[in-house]
């Protein structure tokens, strides 16, 4: 039992420094998907066509690449420490998948409401923020939690650059001691934890999202659906 619990601790701060990782990510790239899912329904093609080629390049880039580039490229201009590499690098990648969902979900909003939003002459800016935000959260919540899940899971490639994230403890620890199945087990579970907490989330809000739409079927689905088309 006390090694199950000095294995356990000794994952701590790695796993601390995983959710902050995660979570600074998410806090960049969601923002940024929102943004581009904006501009990706603008009329202007000044502003539609360079947010469609940065999607397209972030999304053809495998995170790990990214992930290099900043961080070994952008040391020959300006200092960059892992933690601002990985939070930039899974940042932009988040946004470029997520810009899909957001314009699939600002597409979905219902015609009428922006029709009542131009004859009362509301400015951009209220217009989005009274009409366009209320139905993306509604919409666009079960799959950017997704999003999210696969950022968490994605800061293992962290260990790649030599950040000591959870896996990267995981392996230093194992190595120095001589025991590595058990460290990774231990990551396993942890990684485990997280990503079905965050999927139970995920699954309420498709719920309460169906429920608000009138419609059993769940939105997670139907927003990948949409965004296909």
């Amino acid at each position: 039992m006390n090694d199950i619990v000095t294995t356990f601790s000794n994952l701590l701060p790695g796993f601390w420094l995983t959710l902050r990782m995660a979570a600074a990510s998410a806090g960049v790239g969601i923002p940024l998907g929102f943004l581009a899912g904006l501009l990706l329904t603008s009329h202007r093609r000044a502003l539609r066509y360079p947010v469609i080629v940065l999607v397209e390049i972030f999304r053809g880039f495998p995170a790990l690449l990214t992930l290099y580039l900043l961080y070994f490229g952008l040391e020959r201009i300006v200092l960059i420490d892992m933690f601002t590499a990985v939070v930039i690098a899974f940042g932009v990648t988040a946004g470029a998948y997520s810009a899909e969902i957001f314009r699939a979900a600002i597409t979905s909003v219902p015609r009428g409401q922006l029709e009542a939003a131009a004859a009362l002459a509301l400015p951009r800016a209220r217009t989005v923020w009274s009409i366009v935000v209320p139905h993306v959260l509604r919409v666009a919540v079960p799959p950017i939690i997704g999003i999210v899940i696969l950022v968490f899971q994605g800061t293992a490639l962290a260990y790649a650059i030599g950040a000591k994230e959870l896996l990267g403890s995981a392996f230093s620890t194992g190595i120095m001691t001589g025991s590595l199945f058990p460290q990774l087990i231990a990551a396993s579970i942890l990684y485990l934890l997280v990503t079905v907490a965050l999927t139970g989330l995920e699954r309420l809000a498709a719920r309460r999202a169906a429920r608000i739409a009138g419609t059993s079927t769940p939105m997670t689905r139907r927003a990948l659906v949409i965004a296909e088309t």
